[in-house]
């Protein structure tokens, strides 16, 4: 009896050891910036097709094989890499994340690679390490994967095929034990053809996929998303905001989104912003699009009645109900503007 007492109190040391070993490790990669902050469960949505992605990450992240995920900028692909990391193995070592597009050639190489002391004029002392050797054990996201100069896309290949990487300046391989996820909004096949992306590199990485599908394709994630969004930014700027009005749902319903998920979280929080009543409206919605290209757009957008009646009222509150003017604004004849007056009932304005 008394070893087997002995015995758990032997085990509780080694795993209260263990247990205080994880979170010193944890603590530097925070310091560091190298922790995926988001899961699966962060991914807000009500549509199948992310659903889908969703479940189909998820089998992803218990494989240890390269990752593509491909998209629109603005769909998240980020957050299903770090969510993808944080389900595997490798979540509770380092989560690397670096731009491609965000670098010239020289700086992106020496980040991803590395440098020997004495590699150029100004190296550090004793040499830097690289990304690639930083995310060892854990996972490496190169996001805008089609941005790499074909010259680094040679030794990215070289890196994935040997497990190794080769600081700047140097001749000695270094082992890495890394997961690779890359990420892209651009078609890489025709980036192929045009010969801006290496053919071997694309099969090495297009090992598992994943397409994110636009806003506009999974339109039933719009109004829980801006209410996601509406929830933080109230909370943000210390606002009482509860919701959204019938007509403002319907305008964010009738959007293209050429920006995703990050297009209507602006739209959201300018809205929360300017918003002096408990339920964000059409008026406080539409300002977004001021003085931008997309405003003409997305105003050809709003055919519903009820956000036409709306339009003819502002416009004849602008024009201080001067008939002839607001239909020249509206660009309909003055007899059609009378015809939806009388449609929508609404009361005239006495220039």
């Amino acid at each position: 009896m008394e070893n087997e007492v002995m015995g758990a109190v032997a085990t509780f040391q080694e795993v209260s050891t263990l247990m205080k070993a994880e979170l010193k490790i944890r603590s530097q990669l925070y310091e560091n910036g190298f922790v995926a902050n988001y899961r699966f469960e962060d991914i807000i949505h009500k549509s199948d097709k992310m659903s889908k992605c969703i479940d189909i990450a998820k089998k992803y992240a218990q494989l240890d094989s390269t990752v593509l995920i491909f998209g629109d900028s603005g769909t998240g692909k980020e957050i299903f890499a770090q969510s993808i990391h944080n389900e595997s193995k490798r979540k509770n070592s380092p989560f690397v994340a670096i731009n491609c597009a965000a670098l010239p050639e020289n700086l992106l190489e020496s980040e991803l690679f590395g440098y020997s002391e004495g590699a150029f004029t100004g190296a550090r002392k004793g040499g830097k390490a690289g990304l690639f050797e930083l995310a060892h054990n854990g996972t490496i996201f190169l996001d805008e994967i089609s941005e790499i100069p074909l010259s680094l896309q040679s030794k990215l290949l070289r890196v994935i095929q040997e497990k190794k990487v080769m600081r700047l300046g140097d001749d000695k391989l270094i082992p890495v034990n890394i997961r690779i996820i890359c990420a892209t909004n651009k078609d890489l096949l025709q980036e192929i053809k045009i010969g801006r992306f290496r053919k071997d590199l694309f099969y090495r990485i297009n090992i598992l996929s994943i397409y994110l599908p636009s806003l506009r394709e999974r339109k039933e994630d719009i109004i829980p998303l801006a209410e996601y969004f509406l929830k933080n930014c109230s909370l943000k700027m210390k606002k009482c905001i509860i919701g959204f009005t019938e007509d403002a749902k319907k305008y964010l319903l009738s959007l293209e989104y050429q920006g995703n998920v990050r297009e209507l979280e602006g739209i959201i929080e300018r809205a929360c912003a300017i918003c002096d009543n408990k339920y964000i409206d059409i008026e406080d919605l539409i300002g977004y699009y001021e003085n931008t290209e997309e405003y003409v757009d997305i105003s050809k957008e709003l055919t519903l009645e009820d956000q036409e009646k709306k339009l003819i009222i502002e416009t004849l509150r602008e024009t201080n109900g001067n008939l002839t003017v607001a239909s020249k604004i509206l660009g309909i004849h003055r007899t059609t503007l009378l015809r939806k007056i009388k449609k929508y009932k609404i009361e005239r304005i006495n220039s």
